[in-house]
């Protein structure tokens, strides 16, 4: 029995644990579990399926454990129960504002409500002109209210209070009335973010609307600034990941600028590209969803150029189960996490095997030969999740991403000089602008093109979650079969 048996099974196990205590299981009951795992030790030190399992259930109780230690901690938090009360709110901006089209969004770690001691973290929407930072100290005044499920363009019921709940986010409060605010204290994470917003802007002095929202989306990871009907086309055509922060946009974009890079000696176009995941974290702010994000498109680039997928498997593996472990919320609440998790899972098991049976035409041009492996390996492996999460099926995601993704790594590099020298003198960033709007135009162009085409995508009934369960059970065994074929015939060539 290999270690990386073991390391799947306590992982597997880390995260079945924590689910069960999210779904109701008493903490207390990981002690049985515990007591379990001690007898199938002394029981099974012959049987390697045994060992698998006292790993699985060890495990498992430290999730179930770590899932109650959660949730407890989470009952500590009183803001929730000021919810249909006007009241006035003190405390700490905890997240970068997020600007929206006519408002502004601040999360907020509260203090006090009414001058009483509180705790809890409040999403409070604000003036768009409201003049805050991260860090700043901030006092509210509005009714606050709990958040509450909502129905999506597709007639999915969005489960928002858990969506925020990931976030630590418990109540909310509309309408809010900035009373009073201070400057925070200096640190890292605002200095990151205030370079973010010296860079937005300038970026917004150079490209037009909604140019420069695809832009920042593309940088950044941030769709706000798109209008709804580009969001929309988006979505239909498949290439929506490219303005959303997940391991797979950044495992994608990144493979195209190392395969970009294959001119240079192979260290140094590794260090770039490290060095390059470094500065897009960094200028992001270094939030959470980046720095998982991140993790996710670094194993996956790991695994593809380094021929190493069983070792970027296993730091799959320790990856999700750790930041399970850290937030135990994200496992089943938060849909990037899953979609980041099954995409890079999805890559590494089936594009090898996939690039390899292309048409020889494709194979001729191997950039492009890459994307549209990954593009169907990835968009094969998730879509029963995406099927659920968003109902949308897209017949052209193929030939959208291959006719898109060769132009995003030079867009976001032309982007990214332009925002630089527009940081010294508008006039410089036009000649770096020029190339990169051309670009921006070609990419909304095949979205609406595509998004026009009858019959392009279609929208799905609502799966219950147990069939899409179900689903990944064969997806899955045939992931990992093909992956052990395509590992059998490297290793015997």
């Amino acid at each position: 029995m290999t270690s990386g048996g073991f390391l799947y099974a306590a992982a597997a196990g880390a995260c079945v644990g924590i689910a069960l205590g999210l779904l109701g299981v008493s903490g207390s009951f990981s002690t049985v579990v515990l007591l379990l795992s001690a007898v199938l030790l002394l029981v099974g030190r012959k049987w390697p399926i045994l060992l698998l399992a006292t790993a699985a259930t060890a495990a498992a109780a430290l999730g179930l454990t770590r899932a109650d230690l959660f949730l407890q901690a989470r009952q500590q938090d009183t803001i929730a129960e000021f919810a249909g009360k006007t009241a006035v709110v003190e405390g700490t901006v905890a997240a970068d504002p997020d600007k929206r089209a006519t408002s502004l969004r601040l999360t907020v770690s509260v203090n006090a409500v009414g001058g009483e001691e509180a705790k809890g973290m409040l999403l409070a929407v604000v003036a768009r002109e409201t003049a805050v930072s991260y860090g700043d100290i901030i006092t509210l005044s509005g009714n606050v209210t709990l958040p509450e499920p909502f129905e999506t363009d597709t007639g999915r019921t969005f489960n928002y209070p858990a969506y925020l709940g990931v976030k630590g986010i418990s109540a909310m409060m509309q309408y809010a009335q900035v009373v009073d605010s201070a400057t925070g204290a200096p640190s890292p994470q605002r200095f990151l973010f205030s370079i973010k917003h010296l860079f937005e802007r300038s970026l917004e002095r150079a490209f037009p609307e909604p140019d420069v929202s695809l832009m920042e989306g593309l940088l950044l990871g941030e769709r706000r600034g798109l209008p709804q009907d580009v969001t929309r086309a988006f979505v239909a055509s498949g290439l929506i990941h490219i303005v959303v922060l997940s391991g797979y946009n950044i495992s994608i974009v990144s493979e195209a600028i190392l395969r970009s890079l294959s001119f240079l000696p192979r260290t140094v176009g590794y260090s770039l590209g490290g060095v390059g995941m470094l500065l897009f974290a960094l200028l992001t702010g270094g939030g959470a969803t980046t720095v998982r994000a991140c993790i996710m498109g670094l194993i996956a680039i790991l695994a593809r150029y380094l021929h190493r997928e069983s070792a970027a498997l296993r730091a799959l593996a320790i990856a999700a189960a750790g930041m399970a472990l850290w937030n135990p919320l994200v496992l089943l609440n938060d849909p990037s996490f899953i979609l980041s998790v099954l995409a890079t899972f999805g890559l590494i098991t089936l594009s090898p095997a996939i690039e390899r049976r292309l048409p020889k035409f494709l194979k001729k041009a191997p950039q492009v030969a890459s994307i549209a492996a990954s593009t169907i390996a990835v968009y094969f492996y998730i879509l029963p999740a995406l099927l659920y999460q968003t109902g949308v099926l897209s017949f052209l995601t193929l030939p959208a991403n291959v006719l898109v993704l060769p132009m995003v790594p030079a867009a976001m590099l032309a982007g990214f000089i332009t925002g630089l020298l527009g940081l010294v003198h508008p006039v410089l960033a036009f000649f770096a602008a020029l190339p990169a709007d051309i670009l921006l135009k070609w990419i909304l162009l095949v979205a609406e093109v595509t998004t026009a085409i009858p019959f392009s995508a279609t929208t799905i009934s609502e799966l219950p979650a147990w069939v899409v369960v179900a689903a990944y059970v064969p997806l899955t065994a045939l992931a990992i079969f093909v992956y052990r074929r395509n590992a059998a015939r490297i290793r015997s060539s």
